[in-house]
């Protein structure tokens, strides 16, 4: 749109993600479903309600015992319904960390919205493997099958989230990449895109002065 109006000096800011370098939990010593997002915004009250009403249902005939953790700010009361014996819905907490480093697999079904969706890269950043729709991976280089599966509906989304919470091999293989899928959004690679559209700038001043 900017380029039509000719607008040809344009420059693109990432979200900023690192991987984190320490060592974490192992696959068989993790457990549960994890979520994050700010209640707030409408996709994520979306994503929460088609979550329990349509995906977890599936996943739960095949792993019972399952749980699920809604993490994020301003639960609303549709969302605190959305509570169980099997669904957590803890409200806002000043630390998560623990949640990502002990979770099995991260979920982000999004199913509207715009823009990099900041709960993949955090995600990715822990190194835990995520399940996500087409519409949460716009931005990240992710392809399924190699770093993450994508699912469209509810029944490939709980298949998906079946086969990763289950082997292992998969949910190594994805626990690895997440670093190489995060390298461009680091904040070493940002900051030289930050430089040159700084210098793309400058240039263009002299330009016209």
């Amino acid at each position: 749109m900017l380029a039509d109006r000719g607008i040809a000096n344009v420059a693109v800011i990432p979200t900023i993600h690192t991987a984190r370098s320490a060592e974490t939990r192992t696959f068989g010593e993790r457990k549960g479903i994890l979520f994050i997002g700010g209640y707030n915004h409408t996709p994520n009250v979306d994503a929460v309600k088609w979550l329990c009403s349509d995906i977890m249902p599936l996943v739960w005939e095949r792993l019972p015992d399952v749980k699920l953790t809604l993490l994020g700010s301003g639960p609303s009361q549709e969302v605190q319904d959305l509570a169980s014996d099997r669904v957590s819905v803890p409200g806002y907490l000043r630390d998560v960390s623990p949640y990502f480093e002990q979770s099995r697999v991260f979920v982000a079904p999004i199913r509207f919205g715009a823009g990099l969706k900041g709960k993949i890269g955090q995600s990715l950043e822990f190194g835990l493997p995520v399940v996500t729709t087409p519409i949460g991976a716009e931005g990240f280089p992710l392809r399924s099958g190699e770093n993450c599966l994508l699912a469209a509906d509810a029944r490939e989304f709980a298949d998906a989230v079946i086969r990763l919470y289950s082997d292992e091999q998969t949910w190594s293989s994805f626990a690895r990449a997440s670093a190489e899928a995060l390298r461009e959004f680091g904040d070493e690679a940002v900051a030289v895109r930050i430089a040159q559209m700084l210098e793309n700038l400058a240039v263009a001043n002299r330009a016209s002065s």
